[in-house]
């Protein structure tokens, strides 16, 4: 049975690739553990380490016979141990990856078919199961921990997401000073998708410039991106207050402003994550200030969001989140389009 070590990457150690993550990466192929469980709350973290993970151990020239996805809740298990039980094609080994929410609910059957399989799994089946969704609680994964490697994926804290736009920039061959930081830090919190896909087009912008200037970020922030950043906050604000039909308006609004659906989705299940912690928290008495600095977010929204938890019970925001995640499951398999699952999880509220 191999040992697990279980990896929290917190505290702004995402800045470089952490030293235990390095040490998984550094491993040869057939040094690989049997199963990787990846959770957080970032999506961007994790689709950064299932990249990684496949550029690095899976074979491109023979990917179509060794590697195999699982995007779909039904039967779950049941398909995990049939692609599992299946041997690699001229390889030492067979990848699974599993992308389908938290297959660790309670209301997911047929877990002890997975955990039977994990005892006598394949010295050549690896398993990844990628999970966006704080698992910290969840008592299913220390099964996992006993066969592979658990890994909580975390966002940098707000107060070190300095550090991590920093990087960032050295990392694509720029500089950038203190403001120049403090106005993405300001503008984006710690939304690292948003903010990479912003450093991106700063980059892009000033071409074979060294360094990054103040005026060459508010150059790019114009006046539509301004706009687009008052309807996405008076969005999420419409869905924390369970006003439907604003929310549905606010929503088309966006798409016809530009803003990329998938983010728009990232943004409201991270909202309403945050407003299940929020809940919890508040419920043991700890104020709004406390709770931001807790979470590492900005105060301003945590204020916010902290008045908004009255109107739900914890009950309500799990199946919020849940309904979500399931029309997140819907559109990535095809199922209906974007724009369709996102209006229509809006709807069923």
């Amino acid at each position: 049975m191999l040992k697990l070590i279980e990896i929290a990457l917190q505290n702004g150690k995402v800045l470089k690739m952490n030293k235990k993550i390095e040490k998984i990466f550094k491993k040869d192929l057939s040094q690989l553990d049997n199963i990787y469980l990846v959770y957080g709350a970032e999506e961007y973290l994790l689709d950064k380490f299932e990249n990684k993970f496949k550029e690095k151990y899976v074979d491109k020239t023979i990917e179509d016979f060794n590697l195999s996805y699982i995007r779909d809740e039904d039967n779950i298990y049941r398909n995990i141990v049939n692609k599992g039980s299946t041997l690699p094609v001229m390889s030492k080994k067979r990848f699974i990856i599993v992308k389908v929410g938290n297959i660790f609910k309670n209301s997911i059957p047929n877990f002890e078919v997975f955990e039977k399989f994990l005892n006598n799994i394949p010295e050549s089946t690896v398993i990844l199961i990628l999970v966006n969704e704080d698992l910290s609680k969840n008592k299913k994964k220390e099964i996992i921990k006993r066969q592979g490697k658990v890994i909580n994926y975390s966002p940098p804290r707000f107060q070190d997401i300095n550090k991590w736009i920093k990087f960032q920039f050295k990392n694509r061959g720029k500089k950038i000073g203190y403001r120049g930081i403090r106005l993405l830090e300001k503008m984006f919190n710690n939304n690292l998708q948003q903010l990479d896909s912003e450093i991106d087009k700063i980059c892009t912008y000033i071409d074979e410039k060294n360094k990054v200037e103040v005026s060459d970020i508010k150059a790019i922030m114009s006046k539509d991106r301004r706009l687009k950043d008052n309807t996405i906050f008076e969005f999420l604000d419409a869905i924390s207050k369970k006003e439907k039909n604003k929310s549905v308006y606010y929503f088309y609004q966006l798409i016809e402003n530009g803003e990329v659906p998938q983010i728009i989705f990232a943004m409201i299940t991270r909202r309403v994550r945050l407003m299940l912690i929020t809940k919890d928290l508040k419920n043991q008495g700890i104020n709004h200030k406390k709770i931001a600095n807790k979470l590492g977010e900005h105060p301003y929204p945590i204020k916010k969001i902290y008045g908004y938890v009255d109107n739900y019970s914890e009950s309500e925001l799990e199946n919020m989140l849940d309904k979500f995640l399931k029309a997140d499951v819907k559109l990535k398999t095809g199922v209906e389009k974007i724009e369709n699952s996102i209006q229509n999880a809006i709807l069923s509220l």
